[in-house]
């Protein structure tokens, strides 16, 4: 056994073995440490990521007797030459951000501003567009400033459950898709992993200093993956059942309009100037929702149809999962169904679907919507400013989870709100981090299916730390995979004695609406 494997399994024995790095997507992700840039020939071989305080002066002591270097993250060293004949250990020592943190940090910028702002400008239309932007953004860039930043790792939603490695991090993210668009680094069974570990909330861009679009090098990645016919079997899986059966979780068809027969007084026109969609998890995992937004429709005589067992998926899971040709059946099928109702305006419950029709369609597959998109919210506020509807009182606190789709990627912040607000009696109580700086529920991005674990443990971060704290036992928001995902998390044994409640806006709203 040679000296640097001596020294690894003795790490291994002090630290737990998945914190003593030494595969080459570790060590290529760490050498853009200043120190590594400024001498050429030094890389590390060894990267140990400690805990506490106690491993980190256990490794110290260790390194010491031996024949090797050891060199902290973001310390200079003025002593250290290239081509040094002794191992080199970098120590990642680098604490995860607490809340206090973050809101520290989101404090020194103006919160009303949104990276969406900017990126919204740029359309890139088709994929040729969106290749030419990636390659631009990290062959273009030195990202010389990520090299001593750690503001999007602790930002990331995912990186706590991976003790805060930087490999698994948004910045490893990043420098992993550098490595690919330079030719550094090739696909390999670790980086499909590690690029499709991850949400795609975009709460990483939303607070780096550069400007850098991670989720979009995100999407393009898993799309290169993709065509080498590397995606996890799991969203091919889903793909086959978005085919068959108009759901990727292969849910009957005859389920999806299951609620529409406890809507009294119910007239469903072929043609119609309003389209409820309703989308698959909203119709058959959050069926609640679906009735409550049919009812809203109904009792404020709004002339509306619906494609019933035809709706099938957005896509959304397709395109998220890099599987962009199936994607583009999707949605081609989809217009046509669409184009059949005459709709002028398609509303949805669903975030994900609202996302995928409004930017996804004309960014990523280069197709437009016939007609106008809306979310519920934006309905539901159109019909409050024209006094269209009456409310009773709630006398309820809540607070409003910002869904990641409808948020950072669409912008939208205000209309869930000012529903809310205009239910006599409702108190909106707002967590420390909210708007375009709220936390991600974990579920987005295909992350709940790939790798549910780490999507609970980002749900129950939200909940702990961001929740709890506020002292409100009523959660709001406006999609159906965050409202899965917390009413999940919410019944496990950590929150089971909380008696959290989880609704979608459209429940609350319609529960305020008055029976003719």
């Amino acid at each position: 056994m040679n000296s640097k494997d001596k020294i690894t399994e003795q790490l291994k024995r002090i630290v737990n073995e998945n914190q003593v790095l030494t595969d080459l997507e570790d060590r290529y992700v760490y050498s853009f440490e200043k120190i590594f840039t400024d001498i050429i020939d030094l890389k590390p071989e060894i990267i140990v990521r400690v805990s506490s305080l106690n491993e980190e002066n256990e490794i110290k002591r260790f390194i010491e007797k031996e024949n090797a270097i050891l060199i902290e993250r973001g310390k200079t060293y003025s002593q250290i030459k290239g081509n040094s004949s002794k191992n080199l250990v970098l120590l990642d020592n680098v604490e995860i951000p607490t809340l206090k943190n973050c809101i520290d940090e989101i404090g020194k910028k103006d919160r009303n501003i949104t990276k969406f702002d900017k990126l919204d400008l740029k359309g890139y239309g088709t994929y040729r567009n969106l290749a030419f932007a990636v390659q631009n953004l990290f062959l273009g860039k030195t990202l010389t400033k990520c090299q001593q930043c750690t503001t999007c790792s602790g930002y990331c939603t995912v990186s706590p459950s991976f003790n805060g490695v930087e490999t698994w991090s948004s910045k490893g993210r990043i420098l992993i898709t550098r490595g690919i668009m330079k030719g550094d680094l090739s696909f390999s069974n670790k980086i499909v992993e590690i690029l499709y570990s991850c949400t795609k909330c975009g709460l990483c861009y939303a607070q780096c200093f550069q400007d850098l679009e991670f989720h979009e090098a995100i999407i393009y990645m898993r799309h290169l993956i993709a065509e080498k016919n590397l995606a996890p079997q799991t969203f091919h899986t889903a793909a086959s059942n978005i085919f068959e059966y108009g759901d990727p979780s292969g849910i009957p068809i005859n389920r999806r309009l299951s609620r529409v027969k406890n809507v009294s007084n119910l007239n469903l026109p072929e043609k119609a100037n309003t389209l409820c969609w309703l989308g698959c998890t909203v119709a058959t995992r959050t069926p609640k929702t679906a009735e409550s937004f049919i009812k809203i429709l109904n009792r404020s005589k709004t002339e509306f149809t619906m494609l019933g067992n035809k709706e099938g998926c957005c896509g959304y899971v397709l395109i998220s999962s890099g599987l962009w040709e199936e994607a583009k059946k999707v949605a081609t099928d989809t217009i046509k169904r669409i184009e059949e109702t005459k709709a002028q305006s398609l509303v949805t419950p669903c975030s994900g679907c609202y996302y995928t029709f409004k930017r996804l369609y004309p960014e990523i597959l280069d197709i437009n919507m016939p007609c106008e998109i809306l979310h519920t919210s934006q309905f539901l506020e159109k019909k409050i400013k024209n006094k269209e509807v009456n409310l009773n009182p709630l006398d309820l606190t809540v607070t409003y989870h910002d869904p990641c789709s409808l948020g950072r990627h669409s912008n939208v912040y205000d209309p869930p709100r000012n529903v809310l607000k205009a239910i006599p009696n409702l108190n909106l109580v707002e967590m420390p981090l909210n708007r375009n700086c709220a936390r991600c529920c974990g579920g987005g991005g295909g992350l709940w299916t790939f790798n549910n674990e780490v999507s609970l443990e980002s749900t129950q971060t939200r909940l702990n730390e961001d929740l709890i704290p506020i002292n409100v036992n009523i959660l709001t928001t406006a999609c159906p995979q965050c409202q899965l995902s917390f009413r999940f998390a919410s019944r496990t044994k950590n929150f089971a004695d909380r008696s959290l409640k989880i609704y979608d806006i459209t429940e609350l709203f319609e529960l305020a609406m008055p029976f003719e």
